[in-house]
C-alpha cells in the first residue's frame, strides 16, 4: 500500500511541527495558505499517507494548490513506523489480513483527534468544517475516522483504501463519503480485497448507512489526455441529512493517486469539491439506526437460523438486502411486504437489513448467532 510521488516545490507555507501524544513525539506538515489572516474561520483538511509513505514525500499530491483558491488549512501527519512486522510507517487502520494488523497499539484515532485540537489553538478552525482523506492506508485509517470519530468529522474521501478487516464499523451518525478506486489496483484490490471490503461493497456500505438512493446518478470524466484510463463517476444522491455518497471508478487505473497533472481528474480538486458541501451537523441520536426502524421489523433479533422482515405499509417493486458489516450483500431477493431469510450459513455478527422501494429506504440492523 505505497506508493512513491516524487515532487520538487517550493513549501513557504509549509510548517513542521510535533507534539507529544501518547508518551511519543508525533509529527505533522501543516500548511496554511496566504490568504489566511485569522479573522474568519477556515475549514480544516487531515491529508493521510500510505504504509511506508511520509508526510513529505505526500506533499507531493499538491493540496497546496486547492487550499491557495479554496483558503482552507490542512495538515499532513505522519504515521509511526511499525517495529513488529513491517519496519515501515503505518496507520493503525484496520486493514488487515488473517488476523494481523499493523501498529495495533497505536492510538492513531486519538492522535488525529487530537492534532485537530492542537492546530484549533493555533488557528481559527471552523469547527464544523474539519474533513479527512487519504491515500491506500491513509485510506482505510479515513475509513476509520469516518466509522469512529463521525462526531467530529463532517465527511470522508478514500483513495485506494477501504474499510478494514480489523475493525467493526458502527457509525452513528450519517457520514458523506467519497472514494476512488482503481479496477486494475493490484495492492489493494479493486475485487477480492486482502486487507478489508472490496471498492463496490465500500460505497454500497456508505450508501446504505447514510440511506442515499440505491440508482446512482452515472456520467463520465472527459478524456482529454494521452493515458489509458477512464473514469466513471457514481453519485448516490439524497441521503439523510442532505447527504450523498460519492464513487470514482478509475477503469485500468492502478494503486496511485491522480493528480495534481498529466490526467483526466486531480483527485485532490475533486476531494476538495466534494469537501465543501457539507458542514458537520446535530443529527438526531442513533439516527441511521431508528430513523425508519418502527417501519422495517426484523425478529428475531438475534437471529439463529432464520430471519423474518416485515415492512409497514403497501409496497411495490421492492427488493430487500441484507449486508454484513464490512458492506457486502450476502443476501438480496424481492419483497412484497414480507421475507423470511435463511441465516444459518452466516457468519456471527451485525448485519444491515434494507428495504428499498422507488424513493422510500428503511433500513434496521439485526445480529446473527450460532
Amino acid at each position: 500500500m505505497f506508493v512513491v510521488i516524487c515532487f520538487s516545490t517550493a513549501r513557504a507555507q509549509y510548517l513542521a511541527d510535533s507534539f507529544s501524544f501518547g508518551g511519543v513525539m508525533r509529527q505533522y506538515l501543516l500548511y496554511v495558505p496566504p490568504s489566511y489572516d485569522g479573522s474568519q474561520a477556515v475549514p480544516f483538511v487531515l491529508a493521510l499517507h500510505g504504509l511506508g509513505d511520509n508526510m513529505n514525500n505526500f506533499a507531493g499530491v499538491r493540496f497546496d494548490q486547492v487550499a491557495d483558491t479554496a483558503n482552507f488549512i490542512f495538515a499532513i501527519p505522519q504515521a509511526l513506523v511499525d517495529n513488529q512486522l513491517t519496519g515501515s510507517t503505518a496507520w493503525n487502520s484496520g486493514a488487515g489480513a488473517f488476523g494481523i494488523t499493523l501498529n495495533p497499539g497505536v492510538d492513531d484515532v486519538g492522535f488525529l483527534n487530537a492534532l485537530m485540537d492542537t492546530v484549533s489553538a493555533y488557528y481559527n478552525i471552523d469547527q464544523t468544517r474539519l474533513y479527512s482523506t487519504g491515500f491506500s492506508m491513509g485510506g482505510f485509517m479515513t475509513n476509520r475516522l469516518g466509522c469512529e470519530l463521525n462526531n467530529r468529522i463532517a465527511a470522508i474521501a478514500s483513495v485506494s483504501g477501504t474499510i478494514g478487516n480489523g475493525i467493526s464499523c458502527h457509525p452513528s451518525r450519517v457520514v458523506p463519503a467519497c472514494h476512488f478506486h482503481g479496477t486494475a489496483d493490484q495492492t489493494v484490490a479493486y475485487t477480492g480485497n486482502t486487507y478489508g471490503n472490496d471498492a463496490e461493497a465500500l460505497v454500497a456500505y456508505w450508501r446504505a448507512h447514510d440511506q442515499c438512493d440505491t440508482t446512482a446518478i452515472i456520467d463520465s470524466i472527459a478524456h482529454t489526455t494521452n493515458n489509458a484510463l477512464r473514469i466513471i463517476h457514481y453519485t448516490y444522491p439524497n441521503g439523510a441529512y442532505a447527504s450523498d455518497v460519492e464513487f470514482y471508478k478509475v477503469i485500468g487505473g492502478q494503486h496511485q493517486w491522480l493528480g495534481p497533472s498529466g490526467y483526466d481528474i486531480n483527485y485532490a480538486v475533486e476531494i476538495w469539491n466534494f469537501f465543501r458541501r457539507y458542514k458537520w451537523e446535530p443529527q438526531a441520536p442513533n439516527a441511521i439506526t431508528e430513523v425508519k426502524e418502527n417501519a422495517l421489523h426484523v425478529y428475531p433479533n438475534p437471529s439463529t437460523s432464520t430471519l423474518h422482515v416485515d415492512a409497514d405499509g403497501s409496497l411495490s417493486s421492492a427488493k430487500v438486502t441484507l449486508m454484513d458489516a464490512m458492506g457486502r450483500v450476502v443476501y438480496s431477493g424481492d419483497f412484497t411486504g414480507q421475507a423470511m431469510i435463511n441465516t444459518g450459513n452466516f457468519a456471527e455478527g451485525l448485519y444491515m437489513v434494507q428495504v428499498d422501494a422507488g424513493n422510500r429506504h428503511m433500513v434496521n440492523r439485526v445480529a446473527i448467532t450460532e
